[in-house]
């Protein structure tokens, strides 16, 4: 089981992607959209990133309103995974739930306590353009 997380900075608005592998990966097993997360298992100590999102291995979205581990079809109206053309209309989708499993492929965090080396440093990469 491997996660692909993107990593985005507010403060400097770039994103950095980073693979995880087990075991670092087994410790976002279960954690849902919204929570808060010690840097430590992406490397980055002294950091404190948040779940802001993510999509399944097929690209589906997740919602944070929609709690589970698997995807299900809804009836939506606006918000993540759809953008209505007109107002008023309605479309069913197939959208991820909110919680973490091991069929999720891409993770969207962003940081929210800055440690005391850069992103850049620890990391080792070039930031993703976005």
């Amino acid at each position: 089981m491997d996660f692909r997380v993107v990593v985005s900075d507010p403060q400097s608005g770039k994103a950095y992607q980073v693979e995880l592998k087990d075991p670092g990966a087994s410790k976002l097993l279960g954690k849902k959209i919204g929570d808060k997360i010690e840097g430590d298992v992406l490397g980055m100590p002294g950091y404190s990133i948040q779940v802001t999102g993510g999509s399944d291995r097929e690209g589906f979205p997740m919602r944070p309103d929609l709690p589970g581990t698997k995807r299900r079809k809804v009836l939506l109206s606006k918000g993540v995974g759809y953008h209505p053309s007109a107002e008023g209309k309605k479309k069913r989708m197939s959208i991820h739930g909110r919680d973490i499993s091991s069929d999720v492929g891409q993770i969207n965090v962003k940081v929210v306590e800055s440690g005391s080396k850069s992103i850049e440093e620890l990391l080792g990469k070039a930031p993703k353009e976005e």
